[in-house]
């Protein structure tokens, strides 16, 4: 193994230690929120299963790169890209999805508005498993092109996937598959981009306002509001830069016959620091996540103050 493989080996054991772990914390908080205080909201749900997706994507990534090394077969490669695939597209949903919530929550409270977010709030559970439902059936096509390594030359134009490696195809199914997944990455983050043009220009009026306000309750809920739509900005960001980097790994790989197997790792790496980050981001924004992190960690050194 050169020294390239093993740097990737390190840190990508390190962005799932870490991450991992991470995303677990947020989904047992919100699962103590939603048991203690009955009042988990429409944007923790979204989020809930964000974080649930983003785990699934980085512990199946490491188990297909490195977990299983040459033990694998053709249905674990599948499985574990399967999954992978899946929570990717689940991802880029949900984030999109958690603009749109946050857009609509900022609309002016007109009557054609509150039914909206009536609405909204009536089939937010409905459009979340139709999400995993859509991204399911989308993701089976990566099952007929991907085949585990085996020893002696691959044969043909592929792409090296950890210990697997992806068979590339140019026939009409190839293609349709290929134009409607890319086009469901394409439309979900024009959305989310759409979305937060229209929450920063909202943010902006109420800067302008806000001085004219003297209501404390009012400036109170309006404070909230922004709070959450700049961090619902920064979630967009993060995945906007992530996607940006993919898209041009993949335009890249589309030049070359043979994708080399450490671009492919780089490409992976740095798409999966959207799921390594954003607990982290959740954490520094929501206040109840905060306290019980805050609550767990004092628990824990009046724990180590007594045993000593």
């Amino acid at each position: 193994m050169d020294l390239s493989s093993t740097v990737m080996i390190i840190l990508f054991l390190l962005q799932t230690s870490i991450g991992a772990p991470a995303n677990i914390f947020i989904l047992m908080a919100y699962a103590h929120i939603n048991q203690t205080e009955k009042n988990l909201k429409p944007a923790d749900t979204i989020l809930c299963h964000l974080v649930f997706a983003n785990m699934l994507g980085l512990i199946t990534r490491v188990m297909s790169d490195f977990g299983l090394n040459h033990n694998h077969n053709d249905i674990s490669c599948k499985l574990l890209f399967y999954i992978y695939r899946i929570s990717r597209g689940v991802c880029i949903c949900l984030t999109s999805f958690l603009s749109v919530h946050q857009a609509i929550t900022l609309a002016p409270s007109t009557s054609q508005w509150l039914s909206l977010k009536s609405r909204t709030k009536k089939y937010l559970i409905p459009c979340i498993i139709g999400f995993w439902l859509f991204n399911i059936l989308l993701s089976v096509y990566i099952l007929r092109v991907l085949y585990a390594q085996r020893n002696g030359t691959i044969s043909g134009p592929h792409s090296k996937l950890g210990f697997c490696y992806s068979k590339s195809s140019f026939s009409s199914l190839a293609l349709f598959f290929n134009i409607i997944m890319n086009g469901h990455d394409v439309f979900f983050v024009g959305l989310m981009l759409s979305c937060s043009v229209y929450i920063l220009y909202v943010l902006k009026k109420h800067r302008d306002q806000v001085q004219y306000i003297r209501s404390t309750k009012q400036n109170s809920k309006m404070m909230a509001e922004r709070t959450a739509a700049k961090n619902v900005i920064t979630l967009v960001s993060l995945y906007v830069f992530c996607f940006g980097v993919d898209i041009g790994f993949i335009v890249y790989s589309g030049t070359v016959p043979i994708v080399p197997l450490l671009l492919a790792q780089i490409r992976v790496f740095v798409t999966s620091c959207y799921a390594l980050l954003t607990p982290f981001i959740i954490i520094s924004f929501n206040k109840r996540i905060y306290r019980r992190l805050k609550y767990s960690h004092n628990e824990e050194s009046v724990k180590h103050v007594n045993a000593n």
